[in-house]
């Protein structure tokens, strides 16, 4: 490897699940990043390559350089994988390939299930200290996420329609193939907003919904918490919220929701509780660059392939 080689150099296709936890590392500085779009990519030499999940577009990296190490950033659960199959043929590949040298699993079952292999660690997170910028709350609930079933988007959409028999709560979201219900509701739909508009938006909402049926971490939550507003979750989902016990029920979906409204001064509170709590969460955590550097060194023996 030349002197001039990286440390660490991550790798990700344009798929957001799959490339926020790396862009989020390189806000950090833990690696470079690399987004494969465009005609023409340049991969810098690097000690250390990880790539974002798994897919064809990967088969050529295989072969970046003898001396590195190449290991894959799993950002599914097991539950997830039971939602879409042919995940179990992708990882079952990645275990038996002598040239991935290592797995960074996002869910610790799956660690623990691989250990020859996989580690895990939580995904990085940039939380600013600044306060969020002051935006006047309206009585508008948001959902924004991938459409797909392992985000529960039918259950969250019925428990909208069970607050707005007694609530003014206008539902934005991005959502799509639900066109049935989305006509029944006081709804707005946004196929795609600027940033600074989907931010002023987020942090003007009542409650943020994310009620998903599995998950390894979930950085819109995240982001709507930086952004001074909570979100209703499941408890798959690692950071604070208002959590749903059972998110195969929209009647309690609704209930929280509901809970939420006629109690806003509260609300409000607990907004600015939660977002203390996923500062103090990232204080207290040991430093990732510490952990990946450890969990890192049991994978040192790179691979002979040329």
């Amino acid at each position: 490897m030349s002197n001039g080689a990286r440390n660490i150099v991550a790798i990700s296709v344009p798929f957001p699940g799959a490339k926020r936890p790396l862009e989020e590392g390189a806000k950090l500085g833990l690696w470079d990043f690399i987004l494969l779009e465009g005609p023409r990519i340049v991969i810098p030499n690097a000690e250390t390559y990880i790539l974002a999940a798994w897919g064809p577009a990967y088969e050529q990296l295989l072969r970046l350089s003898s001396r590195s190490k190449l290991g894959v950033l799993w950002t599914s659960s097991v539950g997830e994988m039971d939602f879409t199959p042919v995940e179990q043929g992708y990882l079952n590949r990645l275990l038996k390939d002598d040239r991935i040298s290592f797995i960074w699993f996002g869910d610790p079952s799956l660690a623990m299930a691989y250990p020859e292999k996989g580690f895990y660690l939580p995904y990085p997170l940039k939380v600013d200290e600044a306060d969020p910028p002051y935006v006047e709350k309206r009585e508008i609930a948001t959902l924004f996420c991938p459409t797909g079933p392992k985000k529960n988007i039918l259950n969250q959409l019925v428990a909208m329609k069970l607050v707005q028999r007694d609530h003014k709560l206008t539902l934005h979201t991005n959502v799509e193939g639900y066109e049935v219900i989305l006509e029944e509701l006081d709804c707005v739909r946004h196929p795609w907003l600027p940033e600074v508009e989907y931010r002023e938006l987020i942090a003007s909402a009542r409650i943020n919904l994310a009620v998903s049926h599995c998950e390894t971490f979930n950085y819109q939550v995240a982001e709507a918490l930086t952004l001074g507003t909570s979100s209703v979750i499941s408890a798959t989902i690692p950071l604070p919220g208002h959590i749903v016990l059972d998110p195969n029920n929209p009647h309690e979906i609704a209930l929280t929701i509901g809970s939420i409204l006629v109690t806003a001064p509260y609300y409000i509170d607990m907004a600015t509780i939660h977002l203390k709590s996923l500062r103090e969460r990232e204080k207290r955590d040991p430093s990732l660059s510490y952990l990946l550097k450890e969990k890192l060194e049991r994978f040192m023996e790179v691979s002979t392939y040329g």
